[in-house]
């Protein structure tokens, strides 16, 4: 398990662009179409390039192994940006720019950069790392149905401890891509894809990974977001309020009192507009793979019709009419 693990998964499930390449044009080119747009800089007196690229798509992410065999620099070049990535270093020290933010990059510690600011990163010629990109439209609508709230996500530059569990994610991801169960199951790796954005939006720090759910600009007393997060932790599940009043330590009479008095609403209420906005952030993704179906369950709606019905009174269109926008 772990970085290493995942680098030989990435050679065995991928395919070789790159292989021992010296020519610095078609590095630029080769890892612009699997990364983003970039300049490169060959430096010191040692010797030329040597790179190494194995890729392996999934529908929306990317795995990528790269090294580039000597001493470089990466900066920001022409084109839209429009990509997040995750650099999971498996050998060697890189420095890495983004925007004001520095950090070092080595084997026991990534980094995460976005498409918002300028970028540079220094590496040495023992570098070697695995790339995972990400699509920028995809993270933001994930972190629409998380918070509520559009617009850009702004991670930290190092990666947090504890998010060793993204590896075991993207191992599992990638053993997926030309099996059997993916090739008749399709929609798997767009939920291995869910959740590793979904865990790399709660694990690492940004600008959105604790912004409340909206609450028409009231605050909230103590026990009322404790039964919010409790709710939007099992939105996909049924839940009582029975249950989310013993969870808070109160009684069932109390908690629809205050959501009454704080957020003129009942807890059921709140719970099924939560449910709502996060079925349409997802259906608004208009991810492969993604069904009518699998969004409702996915948001706690386990009666289609109800769904359909709640759905068009609250955004004036059916689930199936805005996912098919989208594609």
């Amino acid at each position: 398990m772990g970085v290493p693990a995942l680098a030989r998964l990435t050679v065995d499930h991928g395919r070789a662009v790159l292989a021992n390449t010296s020519d610095a044009d078609q590095v630029i080119e080769a890892c612009t179409g699997a990364l983003r747009p970039h300049a490169l800089t060959v430096r010191g007196s040692g010797r030329g390039l040597l790179t190494r690229l194995t890729h392996v798509p999934l529908q929306d992410v990317s795995v990528n192994l790269l090294r580039y065999g000597a001493e470089v620099t990466v900066s920001s070049g022409d084109g839209v940006l429009d990509d997040y990535l995750l650099t999971l270093p498996v050998a060697g020290s890189g420095r890495f720019r983004y925007g004001d933010a520095e950090a070092i990059g080595t084997p026991r510690r990534g980094v995460i950069i976005g498409p918002h600011r300028e970028f540079e990163f220094a590496f040495d010629d023992a570098w070697e790392q695995v790339v995972v990109r990400l699509d920028r439209k995809r993270v933001e609508s994930v972190a629409a149905a998380l918070t509520g709230e559009v617009g850009p996500v702004h991670f930290d530059l190092a990666l947090a401890d504890g998010i060793g569990s993204l590896d075991g994610l993207l191992e599992s991801a990638v053993s997926l891509v030309d099996s059997a169960v993916a090739e008749h199951r399709p929609q798997l790796l767009w939920q291995f894809e869910q959740l590793l954005i979904e865990t790399l939006l709660l694990a690492q720090p940004n600008n959105r990974a604790f912004a409340a759910p909206r609450t028409s600009g009231r605050p909230v007393s103590v026990r009322v977001r404790q039964a919010m997060d409790f709710m939007l932790e099992r939105i996909g599940e049924p839940v009582t309020v029975t249950a989310v009043a013993e969870a808070c330590g109160t009684s069932v009479r109390s908690l629809q009192s205050a959501f009454r008095s704080e957020l003129e609403t009942t807890p059921v209420q709140w719970l099924r507009a939560q449910r709502l906005e996060r079925a349409h952030a997802l259906l608004a993704s208009g991810a492969p793979g993604l069904s009518v179906t699998d969004v409702a369950y996915r948001c706690g709606f386990f009666h289609l019709g109800d769904f359909g019905a709640a759905f068009r009174a609250r955004y004036g269109v059916t689930p199936s009419t805005l996912l098919s926008s989208r594609r």
